[in-house]
């Protein structure tokens, strides 16, 4: 009988220890989390007006003023990770409707004999413009939505649900290089260009469709129209032109692609307290004992990688 009570209250006693322990780290988390939502880049999330997980609505300001306590620690974690799920999402979009429209303008010049150079431009520009600019910025998103999941007790990415919503289209974007197949373009055959070309096109419509299917159970955008993006540009490329001022617009179109893939990575990357140490090339979240480095700092060490060119 003495024996069972001591091998009981063995039991019980490396049970609360075990439950403190983990207590302790969970808690850690937590502050962590909090920690990270005291930057003022969580308030420019405007792309989302709301986000639904579980037939619960939730709001980003919301989540962000309420205090977070162990018991639902989790929960806030997975809504703000859809929630950041969906901002990414929204940009994806966006680009990539540009992308196919910029596809189909290359084709139409490499037609035109007497500008059939400037076709050539056209797509060398717009696969540099993918792989320099897009890839990068997916990539980021892609382990910015890894690093908040990995505060949760159960990750998704490790817990048998690696492809979480647009976590997995991220990382194929961000791998994109491997789909190109850019060795092949050959200025003696413009036939490479046309095929090189309709990749691109029918990877820009599946990422599309890919947003649309994988968002629409979650996200309630504030504006789902993919097409003020290239319009804007368009304009403000037609008032260039207009001053007499002479320059391709797959020319105009690259510069800002790169301001607007760089302004989204300091806006929802850095400005969201994630941090990206160029030497893993992985993305971490500090906890409340680690500096905070300035975001230009390591916006520099990030866009010190070579470029590519064709």
């Amino acid at each position: 009988m003495f024996s069972l009570k001591l091998v009981y209250f063995c039991f019980l006693l490396f049970s609360v220890i075990l439950y403190t322990r983990a207590d302790r780290i969970k808690k850690k988390k937590l502050d962590m989390l909090d920690n990270l939502l005291k930057y003022t880049g969580w308030t420019n999330l405007v792309e989302t007006h709301y986000i639904t997980y579980y037939k619960t609505s939730y709001y980003l300001q919301t989540l962000i003023d309420t205090p977070t306590c162990v018991s639902k620690g989790n929960m806030k974690i997975r809504a703000l990770t859809v929630y950041l799920g969906c901002s990414y999402a929204k940009i994806i979009d966006n680009i990539f409707f540009v992308i196919s429209m910029v596809t189909k303008q290359c084709e139409k010049v490499i037609g035109k004999k007497r500008h059939l150079i400037d076709g050539f431009i056209c797509t060398e520009e717009l696969i540099n413009m993918i792989i320099r600019s897009i890839a990068p910025m997916a990539s980021l998103m892609k382990s910015a939505m890894d690093a908040l999941d990995s505060l949760h007790t159960r990750p998704w990415a490790t817990s048998g649900i690696p492809h979480y919503m647009v976590n997995s289209l991220l990382g194929k974007i961000g791998n994109i290089l491997d789909d190109l197949n850019i060795e092949t373009l050959s200025r003696d055959d413009k036939s490479t260009y046309y095929s090189t070309l309709q990749i691109i096109y029918l990877i820009s419509l599946k990422t599309m469709n890919d947003v649309k299917c994988e968002t629409k159970s979650y996200c309630e955008f504030v504006l789902f129209d993919n097409k003020y993006l290239l319009n804007e540009w368009t304009n403000e490329y037609k008032a260039f032109i207009e001053q007499n001022e002479k320059l391709l617009f797959i020319k105009f179109l690259t510069k800002k692609i790169k301001h607007y893939t760089k302004t989204v990575i300091i806006e929802k990357y850095f400005q969201l307290g994630f941090k990206f140490d160029p030497i893993t090339e992985e993305t971490f979240i500090p906890d409340l004992k680690e500096k905070k480095l300035e975001i230009e700092l390591e916006f520099k060490l990030l866009n010190e990688e070579p470029l590519i060119s064709i």
